[in-house]
């Protein structure tokens, strides 16, 4: 399972999104069923912050979707962002 999830900070908060959104890597890196967890930048839009995530099964998505640590951001989200999150599942079609 592939994810591509996409957050566009407001100005006064993108330091804050980033370092929120770093901290998240290092917790769910270490999740079961984690197998990349990468956090990008956008070189045509600087206030943009992309997870690319692949995760073993739905379930191991599921669980990480209950930890406390992603609970905590997705408390504070609306007012970090701009506009709402754009969330892409990916399923590879060639090998």
């Amino acid at each position: 399972m592939v994810l591509v999830v996409s957050f566009h900070a407001r100005p006064d908060t993108y330091e804050e999104l980033r370092r929120r959104l770093l901290e998240l890597v290092e917790l769910t890196c270490v999740e079961p069923g984690c197998l990349r967890y990468e956090l990008h930048t956008c070189d045509d839009d600087p206030l943009q912050l992309t997870f690319v995530e692949t995760w073993a099964s739905a379930d191991a998505h599921a669980a990480h979707d209950e930890t406390a640590h992603v609970r905590a951001i997705q408390a504070d989200i609306p007012r970090l962002v701009s506009r709402p999150l754009t969330v892409h599942r990916l399923r590879r079609i060639t090998r």
